[in-house]
């Protein structure tokens, strides 16, 4: 099991891609076969968005090269699962709910703290939401994100199994989430569950007190429990408004600079 851990973890950088580009493609199709809104994504806003998430994986990939996985391996029997006597089974569920949960309030910091805001309002100066829309992060955020997911790996002491499930599920579900995907009726009802394309949605409305709804990444109880869930937007997910008012430009270049616009 540890040689299958090890080996895992070496091609942990080639599981994420593959398992990246699988999804896009497919949601790609879904968006274009079942959009829920009728939009209009340039191949250049697409683009744009692609390359912000080439941009941040080679910077995190430059400055962390073993990726989280390897924290985990060198923190082995650390943190606090490491006090606990837990079985491999029970420490990899518990280790994915409890990244899963630190997720929802990394994502509530960067909007309820000015400066973290600064550089979050990147993502969600997308006026048209869709697939790529779940790569689009400043550099700076996505420097401070791996910053706290690192941080969290080590206190939890979470195993590298569920560091690199956990990886491929957060790349996996930001597509997911972003994606204009028309579900229909399943949507209501996976939202008793995990986060959607709808309850995401809902979150990139113009609307600040929408905006400030949904945070959310994979399991939808936080919000719950947190009391920031709304199932449904004022307007209809059809002509909801997105993006931010005070920036009209979302090109890469209007993203990278972001954090230094009023």
């Amino acid at each position: 099991m540890a040689e299958l851990t090890r080996f895992i973890a070496a091609h942990e950088a080639g599981l994420r891609l593959a398992t990246m580009f699988g999804l896009l493609a497919l949601f790609l199709i879904l968006e274009r076969a079942l959009p829920r809104r009728q939009q209009k994504v340039s191949a250049a806003h697409a683009g744009g968005n692609l390359l912000m998430g080439a941009v941040n994986g080679a910077i995190i990939r430059l400055l962390v090269p073993g990726g989280l996985a390897a924290l985990a391996l060198l923190n082995q029997g650390g943190g606090v699962l490491g006090l606990l006597a837990l079985s491999d089974a029970l420490a990899f569920i518990l280790s994915l709910v409890l990244l899963d949960l630190v997720l929802y309030w990394h994502h509530r910091a960067f909007h309820e703290i000015p400066l973290l805001w600064r550089l979050h309002r990147a993502h969600h100066s997308d006026r048209n939401l869709n697939v790529t829309s779940g790569l689009r992060f400043h550099p700076g955020e996505a420097l401070v994100s791996m910053a706290i997911k690192a941080a969290a790996v080590l206190a939890i002491g979470a195993p590298a199994e569920a560091v690199i499930a956990f990886e491929i599920l957060l790349n996996g579900a930001s597509l997911f989430n972003h994606a204009n995907w028309r579900l229909g009726r399943a949507d209501t009802w996976l939202q008793k569950l995990i986060v959607t394309p709808d309850m995401h949605r809902l979150h990139h409305s113009r609307a600040p007190h929408e905006s400030r709804m949904n945070y959310g990444f994979f399991l939808s109880i936080w919000d719950r429990v947190f009391g920031t869930y709304q199932a449904r937007p004022d307007a209809p997910h059809e002509t909801i408004e997105l993006g931010l008012v005070e920036h009209e430009k979302d090109d890469f270049v209007a993203t990278l600079a972001q954090p230094f616009k009023k």
